[in-house]
């Protein structure tokens, strides 16, 4: 199985590691000299901040809701995740880090693999103070699927494990296409015109026709979503 173990509003929570007391507010990071905002934590997207407008045009409204506003740190950010990316290598058989945020780990021979996710997520925390979100399945593209349910679902703790495909049909007709990983705007509205809205649409296309009609990538999601990995 592989785990995506990715770092909720990462570089908000960098900042909060220095200031706990603003665990729990909206907070924004900028990009290079201020430019647009790049990272909005939960509390800030709650409060209908957008993300990538520029600073100046937003600027009224983070201080209308009090919104804690932070330059970027590059280097701060990239110390924390080589600490975190250290700590995830040692809870699995093998680590690709696919981001300063997000990292892929292969688990292998666990017994109760809800668990290890779980403590994946305690030991973060512990270690680095990082809030991370951990979604488990066959297929990366699928482990994608599941950090995304489990940053949405409450009931799931920040873990999800997809398996037994079939049984997650009804909840994958209620995920939108472009939720799927590499499925940009363009292509699903292109997949709209086909009548492919949902996650469930897009993983009972038949390969060979997406492949004609979108190349091979997308050919490889749809067999990624039915647990084959490419």
């Amino acid at each position: 199985m592989l785990a995506l173990i990715d770092c909720n509003a990462c570089y908000a929570s960098c900042e909060q590691i220095f200031r706990p007391d603003l665990r729990g507010k909206p907070i924004v990071v900028l990009s290079n000299n201020d430019g647009c905002i790049v990272t909005r934590n939960a509390q800030a997207k709650s409060l209908g901040i957008p993300d990538l407008v520029p600073y100046f045009k937003i600027k009224p409204l983070l201080e209308k809701h009090h919104v804690h506003v932070f330059s970027s740190n590059y280097e701060l950010y990239g110390d924390i995740s080589a600490r975190l990316m250290g700590l995830l290598a040692t809870l699995g058989d093998q680590i690709e880090i696919y981001s300063i945020d997000e990292a892929f780990l292969e688990l292998n021979g666990f017994s109760d693999i809800i668990s290890h996710g779980q403590l994946i997520k305690k030991l973060a925390w512990q270690h680095q103070r990082m809030p991370v979100c951990v979604g488990i399945a066959e297929t990366k593209t699928l482990a994608k699927l599941a950090n995304h349910i489990a940053k949405k679902s409450k009931k799931l703790g920040g873990v999800c494990l997809i398996s037994g495909i079939n049984n997650w049909e009804n909840v994958f007709k209620k995920i939108a296409v472009n939720k799927v990983w590499g499925v940009g705007s363009r292509i699903a509205k292109r997949l709209n015109l086909l009548r492919i809205y949902s996650v469930y649409d897009l993983k009972k296309q038949s390969p060979k026709l997406i492949r004609k009609e979108f190349g091979v990538t997308l050919e490889r999601t749809v067999l990624e979503l039915n647990e084959v990995r490419c």
